[in-house]
């Protein structure tokens, strides 16, 4: 492999990496606004014997942040030098679509189903901080060369 295709994969790498990151911040950033939007009506939408609920969607998500980052390092083990525009795009946009799910599963049954605010706060700083673990590192390439 001569030095200039290198220099081009490493490019178009740094170029995948950041459109990565666009679209997961884009779905942080649209979690939160969610969220905003949700503490709103927090306080009309309250039901009686739905606490258990409420607190499975938030284990969901608890649950979801190590899982989606297995997802991540199954992907990931299955990108080389020849397919990483698709494949490392995938590895990371599979996981942000299961951490989207599952926080705005948690996010809007704890506040627009029955509104309890504080299960609602900790599964967003949860999802936020979950999307941020699985987000993409231009360090990866040095790993496929």
């Amino acid at each position: 492999m001569s030095k200039d295709s290198l220099l081009v994969k490493q490019v178009t790498f740094i170029i995948v990496v950041r459109r990565i990151k666009l679209l997961g911040i884009a779905i942080t950033v649209g979690l939160v606004a969610i969220y905003g939007m949700g503490l709103i009506v927090a306080n009309n939408n309250v039901k009686e014997n739905f606490e258990m609920v409420n607190l499975m969607t938030l284990a969901i998500l608890i649950m979801t942040v190590p899982l989606s980052i297995l997802i991540r390092n199954l992907l990931l083990k299955k990108v080389n030098m020849s397919n990483f525009q698709t494949t490392y795009f995938n590895a990371h946009i599979i996981p942000f679509a299961v951490m989207d799910f599952a926080a705005l599963f948690c996010i809007t049954t704890n506040l627009f189903v029955n509104g309890i605010i504080l299960y609602a706060s900790i599964g967003v700083v949860i999802s936020v901080a979950g999307m941020i673990l699985n987000f993409p590192k231009e360090e990866y390439f040095e790993k496929l060369k």
